[in-house]
């Protein structure tokens, strides 16, 4: 799932520059925000890892990794970084490749320049399953970053992978890898010899989803799903304290499925810097849509003047969290912001098509 995505851009001479507007002329997929000449570059970047918003050096990949260095953390909220050369020749995702979604933005500006992108990545190069991104991309929260590693270990080792899954209401979709097996899918004598231990990820439905376990990796899914309108324009300053206002950061990083709006917020910068910062997808959708979603709403008639459905923050929470969904707080208002809350009941897995 790709969202438009707010991009930190610098570059360094009239090459770069040159290629930027080349890159963000008419394009869809991104909306820069390029560094101001008076901004330090030191200050610049430590401001984007921050807030968790992408990044793209337009210009030597040493200077990225200078920049870059003192302000690493962990790999799940890490700024994705890109690096373009000033020609345009080379795309390289340098950090963030999978949780970051770096791979994904860096294959997207190599196909829109005509570009050679440079990906070493293990588990990309080699088409192999990739459990972080599984869990990004099925909006997974993953208990413990540090156990990533055994599973993707083993998986390019040719090892096979067990799994299991306690959530009853998970649909798996798609063809699952060759090396993942369910535990379920076992005979019974095989089941009964495998050891808590013997698991190496498990889905899972858990109250205290943000805390780290020991033992195998585990993934709960995120349930939550917020649907927010703004005026035009709204900061991302202001739509931050407005939702964190109202919840534990915490809980949103670890609960968090996805924002919704409506479409004519699609480039909405306020919008989807605060979907980057929390690290999920700003899902919009059109009027028509909109005035699909199930349930019954109090609708404004200056809104439904306005953008031309009378509700938006609770319609589009209820589409954002799919089939059987429910209301979990109406509408709530702020200093032109409007926010509610649903809950996901079905929940689809897809598998990685390599």
């Amino acid at each position: 799932m790709f969202s438009v995505k707010l991009l930190k851009v610098v570059f360094f001479t009239e090459k770069g520059k040159a290629l930027a507007d080349r890159i963000f002329n008419n394009w869809d997929q991104a909306v820069p925000a390029f560094k101001e000449k008076d901004e330090q570059l030191d200050m610049w970047v430590q401001k984007a890892f921050e807030e968790h918003q992408p990044i793209l050096f337009i210009g030597a990949t040493g200077i990225a990794v200078r920049k870059i260095a003192p302000f690493l953390q962990n790999k799940l909220i890490d700024s994705s970084v890109v690096v373009i050369d000033e020609l345009g020749q080379f795309v390289i995702p340098l950090l963030s490749g999978h949780y970051g979604g770096a791979n994904e933005l860096a294959s997207l500006l190599a196909g829109r320049l005509g570009a050679t992108l440079v990906i070493t990545t293990a588990t990309d190069i080699n088409k192999a399953f990739a459990i972080d991104v599984f869990a990004k991309e099925n909006g997974l929260f993953i208990s413990d970053k540090d156990k990533i590693k055994r599973v993707s270990s083993k998986i390019l080792k040719g090892e096979k992978v067990l799994y299991k899954c306690d959530v009853e209401d998970a649909v798996f979709i798609g063809k699952r890898p060759e090396l993942v097996h369910c535990k379920a899918e076992l005979n019974d004598d095989l089941q009964d010899s495998i050891s808590k231990e013997s698991i190496d990820f498990s889905i899972e439905d858990g109250e205290k989803a943000h805390q780290a376990v020991s033992g195998s990796l585990r993934l709960f899914p995120k349930r939550m799903v917020l649907g927010i309108g703004c005026k035009k324009g709204k900061s991302y300053e202001d739509l931050k304290a407005f939702v964190l206002g109202k919840y534990d950061e915490d809980r949103l990083r670890g609960e968090l499925y996805a924002i919704c709006s409506i479409d004519l917020k699609q480039r909405e910068p306020g919008l989807i810097m605060l979907s980057q910062y929390l690290g999920v997808p700003f899902i919009t959708y059109t009027t028509a849509e909109l005035e699909e979603a199930p349930g019954t709403y109090e609708d404004s008639d200056f809104v439904k003047k306005t953008v031309g459905v009378g509700n938006v923050c609770e319609r589009a929470a209820m589409l954002g969290a799919g089939s059987g969904a429910e209301i979990v707080i109406r509408k709530t208002v702020g200093d032109g912001m409007t926010l509610a809350e649903s809950r996901r009941k079905k929940i689809e897995i897809r598998w990685q098509e390599k």
